[in-house]
């Protein structure tokens, strides 16, 4: 929605008729840090086409269709008013049907104004903010928490209705992509909203389901290093190892309110689990001070985002900020571990793009590559540590969830022989060398 609005206020001065309708559609995802450029590839006397790339690619499509307003005043539906809550609603996808209200808007035309001065003295202030309220409703109301803003379209009507609010009501769904639509009214506009209700965060398995997976004492006497262990198939392994009496140590980056949880979560059924923070893009001695025991084991599950957009078939950026993860970080954290505990036991999870080389993958499937001939030298070159490397198959986790359903493999049934594999191997924990005399 900002990058809708830059963009009216960027065309805003070329602009010589007033507005009939806007049509936005946001097709990728924009990240903060990123620079957008804004494209006009079309204009006719009534209509004006944009389009927001970033390196080249288009981002989000905007059509201006110009010309006096078609409609009247609108009437705001007889419909209860919500108060924007604190924190994103997450509501079941089945139950969004029913979603209706009057939310007012959530920034004044007067700040907006002051935002985008050239669009507000073009459009109107009042559908400015209006716009970016419609973003308030698909965010914090519905779909809410797990939502995605796929398009707008707004007709310009008269702004009779002086009330500071929009109604809003769900008027069709597509389960198939989980779809939801809803229409708007308020501020001087009437439409249409379409967004997704994204597939919730995938849970891993609870400690109290995963009773009995390994037997009490299995992985007594190791201490394992889960790099990463806050979501996904960190989690998974770092609640296997205690389960089997392991003493872990989960490591995050940005999630330390998912990593404490599970490790509140281990220690009410019994577990030994401690947290720290690490970024494997930073010096690892330093980091790796906070640890009160030498780990026998180590995983090695961080990793940047897999998926993304990409406007060509090769990316070095893309490449390097694999290789940071996957290489750079792993080679340091394996130099600085191996003298705390020679005989380290660790498992470096490749994947099956190596082979299969899925479109759009090809850094990813390069990094992972190179990974597994790095872990193959430093096994030459560092023994009696070993690392166990195993290419692994798609699996139910948060960077895997799509829209539409794909076959994945249970990350229990993948995870839970190499996790035996590698913690059945001879460890011993470092002990500090004794004086000499």
């Amino acid at each position: 929605m900002h990058l809708l609005l830059w963009a009216l206020d960027s065309f805003a001065p070329a602009a010589t008729q007033p507005v009939r309708r806007i049509r936005a559609r946001f097709n990728k995802f924009v990240y903060v840090g990123e620079t957008a450029t804004l494209v006009l590839p079309e204009t006719r006397s009534d209509a004006a086409k944009l389009s927001i790339a970033i390196e080249g690619m288009a981002v989000s499509n905007l059509t201006i269709d110009l010309g006096s307003a078609g409609t009247g005043p609108v009437a705001l539906e007889q419909l209860s008013v919500v108060d924007l809550p604190e924190e994103p609603l997450n509501v079941a996808f089945e139950r969004m049907a029913d979603v209706s209200g009057r939310l007012p808007l959530n920034t004044h035309a007067t700040a907006v104004a002051e935002l985008f001065p050239r669009a507000a003295a073009w459009l109107g202030a009042r559908r400015l903010a209006a716009m970016a309220t419609s973003s308030a409703v698909v965010g914090m109301l519905c779909p809410g928490l797990h939502s995605i803003y796929t398009s707008l379209s707004a007709d310009w009507c008269d702004e009779g209705n002086a009330a500071d609010e929009i109604a809003f009501r769900v008027t069709s769904m597509d389960a198939r992509f989980r779809l939801v639509r809803l229409s708007i009214a308020g501020g001087g506009i009437t439409g249409t909203v379409e967004s997704l209700a994204r597939v919730p965060p995938t849970a891993q398995a609870s400690m109290v389901s995963l009773a009995g997976v390994a037997a009490r004492d299995e992985f007594s006497g190791s201490v394992a290093l889960i790099i990463g262990g806050s979501r996904g198939i960190g989690e998974l392994t770092a609640k296997v190892i205690a389960t089997g009496g392991g003493h872990v140590v989960m490591t995050y980056s940005v999630g330390r309110n998912d990593a404490l949880a599970v490790a509140d979560e281990i220690r009410a059924a019994g577990g030994a689990c401690d947290v720290i923070a690490y970024d494997v893009r930073k010096p690892a001695s330093a980091q790796l001070a906070a640890l009160t025991q030498a780990p026998s084991h180590l995983y090695y599950f961080a990793s940047p985002i897999i998926f993304g957009r990409q406007s060509d078939a090769f990316s070095r950026t893309k490449l390097n900020q694999f290789m940071e993860v996957y290489l750079d970080g792993f080679h340091e954290l394996l130099r600085s571990l191996r003298d705390k505990c020679p005989n380290l036991s660790a498992f470096y999870p490749s994947s099956v793009a190596v082979v299969e080389r899925p479109r759009g993958m090809t850094e990813y499937a390069m990094a992972k590559a190179a990974g597994e001939i790095l872990c193959a030298d430093m096994n030459a070159a560092l023994a009696p540590l070993h690392i166990t490397v195993a290419r692994l198959p798609r699996m139910e986790t948060d960077q895997t969830a799509t829209f539409i359903p794909v076959e994945s493999h249970s990350a229990l049934e993948v995870m839970l022989p190499l996790i035996r594999e590698v913690q059945g191997r001879a460890h011993s924990v470092a002990k500090e060398p004794e004086p000499k005399l």
